[in-house]
């Protein structure tokens, strides 16, 4: 009761608060008069003009950036007296310059910045109206500039994140162009939720949902739980069209957002316009790309068994000892190719006191290294800011993006180009045409021909999006700001595949028609549909309140108000001639769609600064949503936190620290944060089904029971860190370690058959992540000619599952046992293994070949070996966690150097002590076309080794640690050149280089997609490309 007596005293408070600001008349307008305020700014060490700074003139609307000359200048109206220009840039520290107008109209202020390794001036957004610099905060915020974002050939945003910011794991799923991305901030976060941080794109909520308009039917995946590898729509924005990204990684940081800030936040900030001339930017690259590994494959020149037409699998028959000879093939230059594209980009820029508008046009296109595949995208941008009156002004923007890619089917099937070439021999000759130019068979038990899948399966996909946004900031008084933002996120994706009938015969599983070639059954034909449109509206409001020389506060209050609504349409058919649907002679269940949720929620936020040296913060967020349980309807989140500057303090400079130590910065922060991403919109009502009853519909209740009770999954946060600069800040670093705990986990419970349901959604479980980050940055070198800056980032994350029960097993339809155990990481490896002696080695038959660990499987972990009298394992064959898909620690190192006009950047990224389950390898061997099938043909194996072992499921697990050459980029600034305000060409390369002990193409590989608890399953997916690009920038 208590409880329900706050919420509403809060919610009445916070409404009250918000319509007695909103009815405050503004100030009144004094006597005013047009004044110029100019000058330049440059870097304090080197003495060269900084492009892109931040110059303001403090409680206005006055704002510009500086030029490539390092030049600005601000017109407006303003009333005589004092101001503080305040100038700020990434990277470096900020600063203010009071200035007094009066009878002069023209003013002229020089700034030179230094350099600063922490950030510790840089404004933070964090959901309210004004920003927090990084000095005032209690948790860790990492920044993420726009030049970093564009050096690594790449044009997908997330992938650009890939080792640039601490805490966050970065898994490109597939090397499709397109393909998608999952991001992992500080360990997984759920198990049947999603992991994925919560998106915001100035302001606006946006959509990066994976949902399959092509690969839709279950014959792709057998129907089992794989996840996704598909597009995600981050895919639809462009990096080049980013000023910055703010990554929160936790509850800690991103309790302010609710119900939807479990897995943390990323916010992207788009470029904006400045006062001053027009600045015409152009950029344009050529990318070539290409498979960075092939895969050695057998060259023996006998099979086991008679004719490759007929025997299939002969290794898996030890029976089969006699050999044919046969001629071997490599297919895969018969699925890859060097794939070319090219990302362009214009943009003008510019502005006057009144209106600032950033405009940008692209289209990049790329081919896939599969062939027959590619992803073009087109994009237009607006950004406009629009001083209205001098105490309010208005913003806004808006994206417009069309996507499309041509595809082929995903990895998740047997007969994707991946797998089309890794379950047959590689003794078929699949080239051979008939008289009528149509392929034939593999004589692999009804196998596809790898070249049907190139040729002839089509898959194409569209998506047409808007996102837009509006919003007004109000200076009704002084010292306080009112901010209201729109945000709209609305896009159609629709595709299409088309399987033609298969000439041969192909099993009916890969949509053939069998042996008799059945019309029937013989091809495959879907549309499939996906429209969401998602809407906020947020009111924030911040007052600044000086009250005394030494103690400030800013009071934040704000009202969010979402609302989402989605609908998925599929239609397909089996036994077609034709593309369309209508066409199919066997019609296949369809799927119609619907989902509509809101959320809305208010905060309230206090922050205290007292000697600009302690800063506490504590808020609270109270949530209600439509899929909250009835009787969890209100859900409430707190947030407190503390930074303390010591090297502030008065007796620092008198110990005479000062001198080398610049910085030295405390921090404690607690968070509450929550995750409904698992709960569906209708969740908490029985669903009903329709079925035929004498010749009417009757309804029946679906076997899933539903819930009242059912509640966002809940995460707590308590980190502690230290923010460190020497050396006249050419060194510093950032340590944090934390403690995430995820309670009220949602898991599927079997319920009792008296219930008249199979099933119910319910939070009984839990689990733990905690972990420490360490960030690096150092200025070795720093003169008027030659810079050299370096950043150093380590990671280190242990999840376990608490509280979940007993052992829960995920089926896949690559055979990966993935399981959730009590004390374990979420998602390991739970299978059978090899029997090994009290050395280590392995315990093997008579004839050499290893044996299944047996025994007694005395519970999850625990299990009793036995032996016969002759030493062999004996009993039940047990299981064990065989591997772990979670890193041990993953880290990067760049190095940036700069030679007068040349620069260079070279990223290294390292992941160890990860393990893959590597199906492919097993399928390799086990069709004869690997090398461990190579050792047995030749005899250099026992026969009957491969079969011996096929089933153990320990030997798919392979090592997926690497260090590689994620990006390097070279560039010459050619500088001004006739027509050219600024000239720069480049050359960049990623995914050069990888360092590993991966038996298949590439350790970095994600079948499971955007799935929380499937990771590292390696099934058939494309392997991500080593790709160059040669790029050209210029500013007219």
């Amino acid at each position: 009761m208590k409880k329900i007596y706050f919420l509403r005293w809060l919610k009445f408070s916070v409404t009250l608060l918000s319509i007695c600001l909103l009815l405050t008349p503004r100030k009144g307008i004094a006597q005013t008069n047009k004044y110029v305020i100019n000058g330049v700014v440059t870097d304090l060490t080197t003495h060269e003009p900084l492009s892109g700074a931040l110059v303001s003139i403090k409680n206005t609307n006055f704002a510009t950036a500086t030029g490539g000359d390092g030049r600005f200048s601000i017109t407006g109206n303003l009333s005589n007296g004092s101001y503080i220009v305040e100038f700020s840039l990434i990277g470096y520290q900020s600063k203010q310059q009071p200035i007094t107008l009066g009878n002069e109209l023209t003013v002229s202020v020089n700034m030179a910045l230094a350099s600063d390794v922490t950030g510790l001036d840089e404004v933070i957004v964090t959901g309210a109206s004004a920003g927090t610099t990084r000095k005032q905060m209690g948790s860790y915020v990492s920044t993420v500039k726009a030049d970093q974002l564009t050096k690594g050939a790449t044009s997908n945003v997330l992938a650009s994140l890939q080792g640039k910011t601490a805490g966050a794991q970065v898994v490109q799923n597939s090397g499709d162009p397109g393909g998608g991305i999952s991001v992992r901030l500080r360990g997984v976060s759920s198990v049947y939720s999603g992991s994925e941080p919560l998106y915001i794109v100035d302001g606006v909520i946006v959509n990066n949902s994976t949902t399959r308009v092509t690969n839709t039917s279950s014959n792709y995946d057998g129907g089992n739980f794989v996840g996704n590898i598909g597009q995600n729509r981050m895919a639809d924005i462009n990096p080049a069209d980013i000023e910055r990204i703010e990554v929160l990684n936790g509850a800690a940081a991103a309790a302010i957002y609710g119900s939807r800030a479990n897995a943390g936040v990323i916010q992207i900030f788009t470029k904006r316009g400045s006062q001053g001339t027009p600045i015409v930017s152009f950029s344009t690259a050529l990318t070539v790309g290409e498979v960075r590994k092939k895969l050695d494959v057998n060259r023996a020149p006998t099979k086991f068994g008679g004719s490759p037409d007929f025997q299939t699998q002969d290794i898996l028959t030890p029976t089969l000892t006699n050999t044919t000879p046969v001629t071997r093939y490599d297919y895969q230059d018969d699925i890859f190719q060097t794939a070319v594209g090219s990302d362009n980009n214009i943009s003008v820029s510019g502005g006057n006191e009144g209106t600032k508008y950033f405009a940008s046009a692209s289209y990049f296109t790329n081919e896939g290294i599969i062939k027959n595949t590619n992803f073009t995208r087109y994009g237009l941008r607006f950004n406009l800011d629009q001083k209205i009156a001098k105490w309010v002004s208005f913003t806004g923007g808006l994206n417009y993006i069309n996507s499309a890619s041509k595809e082929k089917p995903d990895g998740n099937s047997f007969f994707s180009p991946m797998n089309s070439v890794t379950i047959i021999g590689n003794f078929h000759d699949i080239y051979t045409r008939s008289d009528l130019g149509t392929l034939k068979a593999v004589g692999e038990r009804g196998r596809v021909n790898p070249l049907s899948i190139i040729e002839d399966v089509k898959q194409h996909q569209e998506t047409n999006r808007i996102i837009g946004s509006a919003g007004l900031k109000i200076f009704p008084v002084k010292n306080l700001t009112i901010d209201y933002t729109l945000g709209i996120d609305n896009f159609t994706q629709n595709g299409q595949t088309f399987i033609p009938p298969f000439p041969y015969n192909v099993s009916p599983a890969f949509y053939g028609g069998g042996p008799t070639l059945d019309p029937t059954q013989n091809g495959y034909s879907s549309k499939a549909g996906n429209t969401v449109f998602q809407i906020n509206n947020e009111v924030n409001a911040t007052y600044e309140w000086p009250i005394s020389n030494s103690l400030s506060s800013t009071t934040q209050v704000g009202y969010s108000s979402q609302y989402e609504k989605s609908s998925y349409s599929l239609l397909q058919g089996r036994g077609v001639v034709v593309e369309t649907v209508n066409g199919a002679s066997t019609v296949l269940p369809g799927n119609d769609f619907r989902s509509e949720i809101s959320i809305s929620g208010l905060y309230l936020q206090e922050n205290l600064k007292f000697n600009d040296q302690l800063f506490i913060t504590g808020a609270i967020r109270y949530d209600a949503s439509s899929v909250f349980g009835s009787d969890n309807r209100d859900q409430l989140y707190l947030k407190g936190s503390a930074s303390y500057v010591l090297s502030s303090a008065k007796f620092w400079n008198g110990l005479g620290l000062s001198n080398w130590w610049d910085l030295f910065k405390l921090r404690l922060a607690y968070g509450e944060s929550g995750n409904l991403t698992g709960i569906g919109a209708f969740e908490r009502f029985n669903g009903y089904l329709t079925t035929p009853f004498l010749g009417k519909s009757a309804f029946y209740s679906s076997a899933q029971l539903s819930n009242q009770n059912i509640a966002p999954e809940r995460q707590t946060e308590l980190e502690i860190g230290t923010d460190l600069s020497f050396l006249n800040n050419r060194l510093g670093v950032q340590f944090n370690w934390y403690n995430k705990k995820v309670k009220d986990l949602l898991f599927p419970v079997v319920t009792a058959p008296t219930t008249g349901f199979s099933s119910l959604l319910d939070n009984i479980g839990a689990m733990e992540n905690k972990g420490i980050e360490l960030v690096l940055n150092a200025t070795p070198v720093r003169s008027n000619n030659f810079n050299w800056n370096l950043s150093f980032i380590f990671n280190r994350n242990r999840n376990k599952a608490v509280g979940t029960g007993s052992l829960r097993l995920l089926s896949t339809n690559a055979g990966a046992p993935i399981a959730v155990i009590e004390g374990q990481p979420i998602g390991v490896f739970y299978g059978t293994f090899f029997a090994t002696d009290g050395n280590g080695n392995y315990v093997t038959n008579p004839a050499g070949i290893p044996q299944f660990e047996r025994g007694t499987q005395d519970g999850v972990l625990e299990y009793t070996t036995q032996r016969d009298e002759n030493g062999l394992p004996t009993g039940a064959q047990l299981r064990k966690v065989i591997g772990d898909p979670n890193p041990d620690y993953t880290s990067t190192l760049v190095n940036d150097f700069a030679y007068k006009k040349l620069s260079l950047r070279v990223q290294l990224d390292a992941v160890h002590g990860v393990d893959v389950f590597n199906a492919d390898f097993r399928t390799r061997q086990g069709v004869g076309n690997g090398k461990v099938a190579e050792q047995e043909h030749k005899g250099l194996l026992p026969r009957g080794y491969i079969s011996g072992i096929y089933t153990i499921e320990q030997w798919r697990i392979d090592d997926g640690s690497f260090v590689k050459l994620r990006e390097i980029s070279l560039g010459y600034n050619i500088g001004k050149l006739k027509f050219f305000k600024d000239l720069t060409v480049s050359l960049s390369g990623r995914n050069l280089i990888s360092w590993d002990d991966y038996k298949g193409y590439d350790p970095e590989v994600n079948a499971g997609g955007q799935s929380t608890a499937i990771r590292a399953v390696d099934f058939g997916a494309v392997p991500i490309p080593r790709t160059f690009s040669f790029g050209l920038q210029a500013k007219f």
